[in-house]
């Protein structure tokens, strides 16, 4: 029987442990709530004052006064300390004080010389890091542009966000303001709004504070919770999300544990375009061989190792089972489909620092491989085997996609003219050739709506109003020579993703060929990108793609008519098994 003495100590720490918890918890629901409350006003409040704000800073500091708040009162006073000095028509209230927003906080009496502030976001502009103009945020009637709408709707005066952003807490902002030459209306009171800029000035970024790396992680979560065009389609509770990379933050110890927090948050989203980089991100080297999943094992596809042979089945690495590995490396990938998972999976887990070692186990064996060869310049995944073009037989052609030019397919076309079959090979990315499309085609391409920037004004990604449509419909007609009457077979894999999907979009779309092999990535549409405090940097999918019919692209891909599925029997032959199915159609009648 245990003293009394320790059963007393027993109760108070698992009481002390479980109030830690609570208050944990709480104070992630508090950060929560600011962070709603930071995309709303950064994004859709249309004021002067939050406009010109240090939003970089505005985050850090924020969470370092919310993580001080321990009741609802003193979340709602912090709030307002915060956000009033720049959105002075913000309101927020609890279930007993709230009440109908006052039209007339924000009208002035007279309207001679004020016009309409509202923010338009044509998919979205952040950090000015979007040269090509194609993703756009503008104030309207506020911001120097060429153009004084992005498009022809708007929210009405009036119109206002009015959300429950925690238990206990209501907030009301309006979407448009009115403004003259000087300012917005409603002016924040001075005094305040001159406190905050000088406390943000003192505000220093530091990655090794929790608050910068808790403020990252609200910069995250309001990108994608108002401008992300593929919730509808993706399964994954964001919020929930926000709640353990918050969790994960308190742990981190390092500028790379913040950088594998940032992906691990992000890969819940399923965008292949999605890449997070800075940090310690360095010496990315990967030793002398690739492997890959075949057949449920982890198999050696190529080696450049005298102690590695292809087809080696390897069972541990660096003590860890092989699919115990790969479960940590996939936390970390944003992937739209499992091939493009796979492929992305295929070369990261290989990376380590220059001169690092990896120990695989083969056959009970362990055999060290270090790390020797750039990941950008000596991986040998990235070493494409083939020649651009070769004749497999009389009357059948192969052309190698991912490194052939659009110049030289010209320069084949009498020869392939000739030919009974062309076997087109795009596992990887097209060489600036999709040209070669048009001398597939029969009519002009009619598909004119299958890229689509949303058209925004409200925030949580409701009420899109309509898409910008884009497509290839100047580009893509008929050239001669046709070459569509001939047997036309493409191989592709996961790794084919964005204008390699814009490629086969065609070829799927219009059925010009038979496509062997494995889905593609699923992720395709003009790249967006935006930076953090610390140096780190994240693009994404910024429009929405769909097939030529108009059915979902993303997470599916183009799906091939015949599938092909390497075997370990095959990779120690040193076969290509995509290719000899595709010559076995290209001869069929």
């Amino acid at each position: 029987m245990k003293p009394i003495f320790y059963i007393l100590i027993f109760a108070f720490i698992s009481c002390s442990e479980i109030n830690n918890k609570t208050d944990k918890q709480q104070e992630i629901e508090n950060l929560r709530t600011f962070a709603k409350v930071y995309g709303y006003v950064k994004y859709f409040h249309p004021s002067d004052e939050a406009s010109q704000i240090d939003w970089e800073k505005f985050s850090i500091y924020g969470v370092q006064e919310i993580q001080k708040c321990n009741t609802t009162a003193e979340v709602i006073e912090t709030l307002n300390r915060l956000f009033i000095p720049i959105a002075p028509s913000i309101n927020f209230s609890n279930p007993k004080n709230k009440v109908a927003f006052n039209l007339k906080v924000i009208t002035p009496e007279d309207l001679n010389e004020y016009k309409p502030i509202f923010w338009q976001h044509h998919g979205v502009s952040i950090d000015m890091n979007n040269p090509s103009g194609l993703y756009t945020s503008i104030r309207v009637n506020r911001d120097s542009t060429e153009k004084n709408q992005l498009f022809s709707i708007e929210p009405d005066v009036g119109e206002i966000i009015e959300k429950e952003i925690s238990n206990g807490i209501f907030l009301q902002i309006p979407l448009v303001l009115y403004g003259d030459s000087l300012n917005t209306y409603p002016q924040a009171n001075r005094d305040l709004q001159f406190n905050l800029i000088k406390e943000l000035k003192n505000c220093k970024i530091n990655p090794d504070q929790i608050s910068t790396r808790v403020g990252n992680i609200v910069n995250v979560y309001n990108v994608f919770q108002h401008f992300y065009p593929y919730f509808d389609v993706v399964e994954v509770d964001w919020a929930k999300e926000f709640s353990r990379a918050i969790q994960r933050s308190y742990l981190d110890k390092s500028s790379t544990d913040h950088l594998i927090t940032l992906q691990k948050f992000t890969a819940t989203l399923k965008d292949g375009h999605i890449r997070v980089s800075g940090g310690e991100e360095k010496n990315r080297f990967v030793p002398s061989i690739v492997w890959e999943w075949v057949e449920d094992q982890l198999v050696v596809i190529r080696s450049q190792n005298s102690e590695v042979e292809l087809g080696d089945i390897i069972t541990h690495i660096n003590g860890q089972t092989a699919k115990e590995y790969f479960e940590e490396i996939n936390s970390k990938i944003s992937a739209g489909t499992e091939g493009w998972l796979n492929y992305r999976a295929q070369y990261i887990s290989l990376e380590g620092p220059q001169d690092s070692k990896i120990t695989l186990t083969i056959d009970n064996t362990d055999i060290d491989l270090i790390r020797d060869r750039n990941t950008f310049t000596g991986n040998p995944l990235r070493i494409m085997n083939g020649e651009e073009h070769r004749i497999i037989e009389d009357g059948i052609h192969y052309l190698n996609l991912d490194k052939i030019s659009m110049e030289d397919i010209d320069a084949l076309l009498p020869d392939l003219s000739e030919s009974y079959a062309i076997i087109c090979d795009l596992r990887g990315y097209p060489k600036g050739n999709h040209g070669f499309i048009n001398h597939l085609l029969r009519m002009n391409d009619t598909t004119a709506s299958w890229m689509q920037v949303p058209r925004i004004i409200y925030p949580d990604h409701k009420k899109v109003q309509g898409y910008s449509n884009y497509n290839w419909m100047k580009m893509m007609k008929p050239k001669k020579p046709y070459l569509g009457d001939k047997q036309i077979v493409f191989i592709v894999n996961g790794s084919a993703i964005s204008y390699a999907e814009s490629y086969m979009g065609y070829i799927e779309g219009y059925e010009l060929a038979t496509i062997v092999g494995q889905p593609t990535a699923g992720t395709n549409g003009n790249v967006n990108s935006f930076s953090l405090p610390g140096g780190y940097t994240i693009s994404w999918t910024g429009m929405k793609v769909v097939k030529h019919d108009g059915s979902q692209h993303h997470g599916i891909g183009v799906l091939p008519n015949v599938y092909v599925n390497k075997t370990i029997q095959g990779i120690k032959e040193g076969r290509d098994e995509f290719l000899e199915r595709a010559i076995e159609i290209s001869k069929q009648e």
